[in-house]
């Protein structure tokens, strides 16, 4: 039954659809023949012989001489009958018996045959291949991750079962696809699955444990697999499974530590070693309104400032930037310094308050991460979560500014949006920002062409299952190289490139050439401290870069400087 729905899906897509419409307009002319024939077939019967007969019975006579099976027993005896009788047995040999299956053999057989007969799926690699990257399962973060592994120039190779999925993988986006069922020991050893780099299974929680236990079989090569259910990822470890990807469970932290506005310590965002990256909101601190330089962030706290945030837009700022009340800084340094920004704001987490808009995977997960804390929060939600019986949620509809007003929307001071629908996450973005103008809001993108609406409905921040996601498998992949920020934001650490030893930051043109800019000079020896925003004087002579920019601006410093190692 899954073959026949397969091929019968193609006449539903592309440009067989596009057929599709030309052959209803097709049947419709058809049908407005007919039902004319058989309303001159009346009228010419009681005109010329007399005779009355139903309008059903004139659209039996026209398909009876429109296909040339016989008249039957219906005839006309007089001359003008005989002659309209011929022209309807002649439109039907042209418009049904030779119009019409031409129509269908050019339009749709021949194409599908033609479909069938040019496309031979790959059953295997070649014997040298090695070092590529195995994907199990399609979906919007492997897409992403895969993205991020062609503009890296890293090898992968996807496995499906479902020959229609790899038709249109390789034809139309040019992604190498081996066709076979995926825990097949043939098909497995065929995609060299031994001396791959990498294997990402992105299946179901028991299809991924039976590739894990299939690939265990065979080798030791390291496998990355997302799980829906958190109970499941022992089972999945015990299958084979190097890493356990809980991406629900990730996605609602990084949403929960987005929401948190008070406590720097409280939205950590990522770390390499001892350096941490962090954010804190400049509203409700000393900091506000005043330049960087007259802030004195770094003389009384030791962080450096390397970026700032504000709705969609990020900014490296200079000593002269003022720190807008609505803007958030992204820090670096270490604990004991946040430590001491902590001291200097006089605020820490217990000040917040978080509403949290849904309570599906997601949303639960972020309000176990705020407990964790802890820092309260308020869920809203329509409907009971079967599958959480932990949190107690408000139940109404959140869409109604009665409903957020009564929990106590007034009193908070950031919120989580996160719905399954993108329609409805913008909708609650919009009324919420109208609500509370200095909410600190949080968005989920469930698909990432959202993005944009969610920030221009007044989101401080969005994060969407496909970039989480993505970053979290490529940091696997490459013994996290980079950190996931935000959309469009990420901290990367590359080897110092050969070309640069010797020359200072300033002569390096690092910024001008690639738009990404130096956050930090990581040593190679783990007892030396990390360099916090070097000066443009400062010589380059060893170790790692850390640095700060877009995905297109980290691609572009690969182009021009090398890849390096970048652990």
């Amino acid at each position: 039954m899954k073959s026949i729905a397969s091929e019968l899906a193609y006449f539903l897509r592309g440009r067989a659809r596009q057929n599709l419409k030309v052959l209803l307009a097709y049947c419709l002319f058809l049908v407005v023949m007919i039902v004319t024939y058989a309303a001159l077939f009346r009228h010419l019967m009681w005109s010329l012989e007399g005779r009355e007969f139903s309008f059903v019975a004139g659209v039996y006579w026209t398909i009876t001489v429109m296909t040339t099976l016989g008249f039957g027993d219906i005839t006309f005896h007089s001359d003008p009958g005989y002659i309209f009788a011929g022209v309807v047995t002649v439109s039907g040999v042209i418009f049904l018996l030779i119009i019409l299956p031409f129509g269908m053999v050019s339009l749709f057989l021949a194409p599908w045959i033609e479909r069938r007969l040019r496309y031979r799926p790959t059953l295997e690699l070649e014997a040298t291949e090695q070092g590529h990257v195995l994907v199990f399962g399609i979906d919007p973060v492997t897409r992403s991750f895969m993205h991020q592994l062609q503009a890296r120039a890293i090898p992968f190779v996807v496995v499906t079962d479902d020959y229609d999925e790899a038709l249109r993988l390789e034809e139309n986006e040019g992604i190498r696809v081996v066709c076979g069922a995926p825990t097949d020991p043939e098909v497995l050893r065929g995609v060299r699955v031994a001396s791959a780099r990498y294997i990402v299974a992105n299946l179901s929680d028991p299809e991924n444990a039976n590739i894990c236990l299939a690939v265990r079989a065979q080798c030791q090569t390291p496998i990355a697999v997302t799980v829906d259910d958190f109970e499941h990822a022992d089972l999945l470890r015990q299958a084979g499974a190097t890493q356990v990807v809980p991406l629900h469970r990730i996605l609602g932290r990084y949403l929960a530590t987005r929401a948190t506005t008070r406590g720097a310590l409280a939205h950590v965002l990522d770390s390499f070693g001892e350096l941490q990256i962090a954010e804190v909101p400049v509203h409700g601190t000393p900091f506000s309104g005043k330049t960087l330089t007259e802030a004195q962030v770094r003389q009384r706290t030791g962080l450096a400032v390397i970026g700032l945030w504000s709705r969609g837009t990020f900014t490296i700022p200079t000593p002269e930037t003022v720190l807008d009340d609505h803007a958030l800084m992204m820090l670096a340094g270490s604990r004991a310094q946040l430590d001491a920004l902590e001291q200097v704001t006089g605020e820490c987490s217990a000040d917040d308050l978080i509403f949290i808009l849904g309570h599906g995977r997601v949303g639960c997960a972020a309000a176990g991460f705020l407990e964790r804390r802890p820092v309260p929060f308020i869920l809203v939600d329509r409907a009971e979560n079967q599958a959480c019986s932990e949190h107690v949620p408000i139940y109404g509809d959140a869409t109604a500014r009665r409903t957020l007003q009564q929990a106590g929307i007034d009193r908070a001071r950031g919120l989580i949006v996160t719905t399954n629908d993108d329609n409805t996450n913008v909708f609650l973005t919009l009324a919420s920002r109208q609500l509370q103008p200095h909410l600190r809001v949080v968005a989920r993108a469930n698909r990432e062409e959202n993005v944009d609406q969610l920030y221009a409905a007044g989101a401080d921040f969005v994060v969407s299952n496909a970039s989480v996601g993505a970053s979290i498998l490529l940091n696997l992949l490459e013994a996290k190289a980079s950190a996931f920020v935000t959309e469009g934001v990420s901290v990367f650490r590359r080897a110092l490139p050969e070309s640069l030893v010797g020359k200072s930051l300033i002569d390096s043109q690092i910024r001008p050439r690639c738009g990404c800019s130096v956050v930090a000079l990581l040593p190679t020896k783990g007892e030396e401290a990390a360099q916090l925003s070097p000066q443009p004087e400062t010589l380059l002579m060893g170790g790692e870069l850390l640095l700060i920019g877009s995905p297109e601006q980290e691609e572009t410093f690969d182009r021009e400087f090398g890849r390096g190692s970048g652990r």
